[in-house]
């Protein structure tokens, strides 16, 4: 789960920040080369009509637009377009709109007035011209002497060759953009790992305490019945088993677990003179005993941390038939780990010794469970049993260092 967290925790940091270095970078490399083209543009337009304006002034101190002017003109026009690698072309109109330079320019008039009125470059959006994607720059020419403007210049510059001459710079803000942003994932994942180790340190600490916790409460409950001294730890260990046999999910392992160690917990309710009895109960007592799940359930049930463990415990003296308590459930009815403690629980009541009976060997006591499949247990549980049974895999009570279920030591009374 831990794992499961901090990759997806990875992943959507990865996504998010995937879209933002994609956006960042759009928008700054839009940004820069919009920036930089504008600069070009105003570089090259500058630079067109500082040589075209010689020739055009020579055209205004005539005062009529002859042949000499025309040859004067077209070699600046030839030597801006040689010259200039952004340039593509270059036509020449009146202030009024009508074509100078070359008489057949196709017609301008409406940017041209613009460009007038406005005293100042204007630029038209990207056009195709002859097979080439150009942005045209209308740029006012002032009289050399006086007021007014001598003509306007339509300045093509080609879109390719300004995309030629920005793309370096367009690249280094991309990637100056993508390692600021992978350098930031990095941090926050660092930031993140450090921070679930932190989480995942403190959370085997709340376990440990809880587990604790949990075998304390148990141990009360196990030494108040002589008896059955160690039976909750057993049970405990049964049920892990059987549920990793049945290959449940972790966290149900550890639910069965905390359920087991305390699936006997309501006995502390019960009265010594049933509880301590030794010999067989009565009916009366039997009903007394009986009500030990629904009394763990009072004391578990008002607990938020045990809300997975509360209905394991109230139901494992369920039985598949029906015929348990405290609720009559059936079959699959009956919570999983519940059916999982109640063999784990039958299986050590069987095979410690008790002072109404000795304790059963293990053949009879397995025997004893596959006869009660689908009658007092459901199947599965049982047979994930046998099965540990058979492998060897099951420690019973003798064959511990420390031998549970039998009649504590009692200390002499005080004189």
């Amino acid at each position: 789960m831990r794992v499961d967290f901090l990759a997806r925790f990875t992943a959507v940091l990865l996504v998010v920040v995937v879209a933002i270095s994609i956006g960042l970078s759009y928008a700054f490399a839009r940004a820069h080369l919009d920036a930089l083209k504008s600069d070009l543009i105003a570089t090259a337009v500058g630079q067109a009509s500082a040589t075209l304006q010689p020739a055009l002034d020579e055209y205004a101190q005539s005062g009529t637009f002859t042949e000499a002017d025309r040859e004067r003109i077209d070699a600046a026009v030839r030597n801006v377009e040689n010259f200039q690698a952004l340039v593509a072309g270059v036509r020449l109109y009146r202030p009024d709109g009508a074509a100078l330079d070359p008489i057949l320019a196709p017609d301008a008039t409406a940017s041209v007035k613009k460009a007038v009125e406005e005293q100042n470059f204007v630029q038209s959006r990207e056009t195709m011209q002859g097979g080439e994607r150009v942005v045209t720059v209308f740029v006012p020419l002032a009289q050399p002497n006086g007021p007014g403007y001598l003509a306007v210049a339509a300045i093509d510059v080609s879109v390719g060759q300004l995309n030629a001459q920005t793309s370096r710079e367009t690249q280094f803000v991309v990637i100056a953009t993508l390692v600021a942003c992978s350098a930031i994932f990095l941090s926050l994942l660092t930031l993140a790992i450090a921070a679930q180790r932190e989480l995942n340190r403190r959370r085997d600490a709340a376990e440990t305490t809880f587990l604790q916790t949990m075998e304390g409460i148990a141990s009360i409950v196990d030494q108040r019945d002589p008896y059955t001294a160690g039976h909750s730890f057993r049970v405990s260990e049964y049920s892990v088993a059987i549920a990793r046999e049945l290959a449940l999910k972790e966290s149900d392992v550890s639910t069965v677990r905390w359920s087991a160690l305390l699936h006997d917990l309501g006995k502390i309710g019960i009265p010594d003179a049933v509880l301590l009895k030794p010999g067989p109960l009565d009916a009366h007592e039997r009903e007394i005993i009986n009500l030990h799940p629904t009394i763990a359930r009072e004391i578990l049930g008002p607990v938020e941390a045990m809300a997975a463990v509360t209905p394991c415990v109230l139901h494992h003296h369920e039985r598949w038939d029906g015929k348990g308590y405290p609720d009559g459930l059936e079959g699959e009815r009956i919570p999983l780990l519940s059916r999982v403690i109640a063999v784990a629980d039958t299986f050590d009541a069987m095979t410690t010794d008790r002072p109404y009976r000795a304790r059963l060997a293990l053949d009879e006591a397995r025997g004893r469970l596959l006869a009660g499949i689908d009658v007092q247990w459901d199947r599965r549980c049982v047979e994930a049993m046998v099965r540990l049974i058979d492998a060897g895999r099951v420690v019973l009570p003798e064959q511990r260092d420390i031998v549970f279920g039998q009649r504590l030591a009692q200390r002499p009374a005080s004189p």
